[in-house]
């Protein structure tokens, strides 16, 4: 309780970290905006596949979070007296979350080696296990498929892994 009154009570520590945070936000709005325009732009141009673009937009931004975030907590007083304690602790606590998140790291690794090796792309006809749909998003998580009554599914990238998929590709004209 004391620690947490002389933190509040530090009110430089808390403007910078509040600006350091705020700086953050704005950085990954303009970077993405940026890249999401660039990314619109070029497709139009192009006609090329924006399944790899998304997927590396999705880790600059987070690069940028983390990067803002964790620079914001370093200049809190706070953080800097429990830092051995946080080393310390940092081995047991991420073999406790990677036992707790198996599905999860599941998902995001098969994420992965679905935009490296592109069984389908964004705009490609899918089928799995009884969802039939147009790929409208390949997150690192799941993949959102549209059926023909705009009804979107979102499927495990896990499950994904482990299905055989039916894919219907799009011609260049853009039909399937």
């Amino acid at each position: 309780m004391k620690r947490l009154s002389l933190l509040l009570n530090d009110t430089e520590s808390l403007i910078i970290f509040g600006v350091i945070v705020l700086l953050t936000f704005i950085v990954a709005t303009i970077v993405n905006k940026y890249i999401f325009r660039n990314l619109i732009n070029k497709n139009k141009v192009l006609g090329s596949d924006v399944t790899s673009f998304i997927f590396l937009k999705n880790i600059i931004l987070l690069t940028i979070y983390l990067v803002g975030i964790g620079w914001g907590l370093l200049t809190l007083p706070i953080t800097k007296n429990f830092a051995h304690f946080l080393f310390a602790g940092a081995g047991a606590t991420t073999l406790i979350i990677g036992f707790a998140s198996q599905q999860v790291l599941s998902n995001l690794i098969n994420g992965v080696f679905i935009i490296i090796n592109k069984p389908f792309k964004i705009g490609d006809q899918i089928e799995i296990q009884g969802n039939i749909g147009k790929v409208v998003e390949i997150t690192w998580h799941d993949t959102i498929i549209e059926n023909e009554n705009s009804v979107k599914s979102i499927i495990p990238n896990s499950l994904i892994s482990n299905s055989i998929i039916k894919v219907t590709r799009k011609n260049s004209n853009g039909d399937l």
